[in-house]
């Protein structure tokens, strides 16, 4: 993977793959090979846990508490000084409350891909094209969250496409959790693959 300080304009935006309450866990790196091998792209995987990797969800989401959501996302902003503006973002879970946020603040990103997890909307998108992909018992996803969400993007002119899964589980992507579905996996590369190429 190129780091964010490293990354150079000769190459095609790269892509954005930010981590669960799981940390950088061997799965999100997996994920990042595939959408790299997929694309063609420079895929970039920030480590806003410094380090810090769980396979239990509740030592994950203290460590999150622990730590604050704001200090987290300031690393994230850290993290991408230097990384392209129009780089395409894909976040899961927690990553992907934090994709949805900086789309305010990257208003030329090329592509918004949100995983198990949405904001509640906070004002007008910036025309940013999303991608939602969860189960559809997901006990972190707001059915209500999505519908907003789906709203704002639609009136700013941009693409929705809102994929739910049949089942119950959360980080499908994710090999170490009884939920991971590779199929299902592959089909969202594929996805988004195919959106960027458009």
């Amino acid at each position: 993977m190129t780091s964010a300080r490293a990354y150079g304009r000769a190459m095609p935006a790269p892509i954005v793959v930010l981590h669960a309450a799981y940390g950088l866990t061997p799965g999100t790196l997996a994920l990042a090979e595939d959408l790299r091998a997929a694309t063609g792209r420079e895929v970039i995987t920030p480590d806003y846990y410094r380090g810090e990797v769980f396979t239990d969800e509740a030592r994950g989401v203290a460590h999150r508490d622990e730590v604050g959501y704001r200090t987290l996302l300031d690393r994230v902003r850290d993290d991408l000084v230097g990384v392209p503006s129009d780089a395409a973002f894909v976040g899961l879970s927690l990553g992907a409350s934090f994709a949805q946020r900086l789309t305010a603040e990257r208003p030329a990103m090329s592509l918004c891909v949100l995983i198990g997890n949405t904001n509640p909307v906070r004002g007008a998108w910036p025309g940013v094209p999303v991608q939602v992909h969860h189960y559809a018992d997901d006990p972190w996803v707001n059915s209500a969250d999505v519908s907003d969400l789906e709203r704002v993007v639609r009136e700013s002119g941009a693409t929705f496409e809102h994929v739910v899964a049949p089942g119950a589980g959360h980080l499908f992507t994710e090999p170490a959790l009884p939920e991971h579905d590779p199929a299902l996996t592959a089909e969202v590369v594929d996805r988004i693959a195919r959106r960027l190429s458009a």
